[in-house]
């Protein structure tokens, strides 16, 4: 709480764990709703690597279902989702963060990746849609696309999430969905990616590779 508390306000913005000091509402004052992306306009993931570039790139297999990167269409949600409502493609309201777990009412309890799993995991029946563990080869199914989870030791999990193009994108807490690591580049591979974005948010812990069926 002293590091969230004398952090700026930008950077709390930046935080995708609710301090259990927040932690106030409970299960039935939640309400998820899926994003639809309908007719809006698809964006291109540019940056300053050039096309030819781009192609020599890593790309993971894709399996055809997966979410497309579109700003347009979070573009309004911005304080309605963090990195965890993100990758599940779901918002909730204004100013609130959707911690693993909530939807069940059994929260993580530490900052691990077998606790923030397995709270998920109880989440997925609230969301009709399944969580399981995946690896870098695998190539999602029917309805299913791929996704990362990371964690700032002692200070914040993050979520990645593979978009239709094969590249990633997430979301830093309440702040606009990106497809750039912390250096900037095109995030081709969330483990290999720069994950230190300073003050202590140096998502240095792989949590691994799981894939979320819709």
């Amino acid at each position: 709480m002293n590091w969230f508390n004398s952090s700026t306000e930008e950077q709390q913005l930046q935080v995708n764990y609710r301090p259990a000091e927040f932690a106030s509402l409970n299960k039935t004052e939640v309400t998820v709703q899926e994003t639809q992306y309908n007719n809006q306009t698809i964006d291109s993931k540019t940056n300053s690597i050039d096309h030819l570039t781009l192609q020599a790139l890593e790309t993971m297999p894709t399996g055809g279902y997966e979410h497309p990167y579109s700003s347009s269409a979070w573009e309004n949600l911005t304080d309605k989702a963090n990195c965890y409502a993100y990758m599940l493609n779901t918002s909730t309201y204004s100013g609130h963060k959707l911690q693993p777990g909530e939807l069940a009412g059994k929260v993580f309890t530490s900052l691990t990746s077998s606790s923030i799993i397995s709270a998920s995991k109880l989440d997925m029946p609230y969301l009709n849609k399944s969580l399981r563990t995946s690896t870098y080869s695998e190539v999602p199914g029917y309805r299913e696309y791929k996704v990362a989870l990371v964690i700032a030791p002692n200070y914040d999990y993050h979520w990645y999430r593979q978009d239709a193009d094969g590249g990633w994108s997430h979301k830093r807490g309440l702040t606009a969905i990106d497809f750039r690591d912390a250096s900037g580049n095109s995030i081709r591979n969330p483990q290999t990616a720069d994950r230190n974005y300073g003050n202590g948010l140096n998502y240095s812990t792989w949590g691994g590779w799981y894939i979320i069926k819709y």
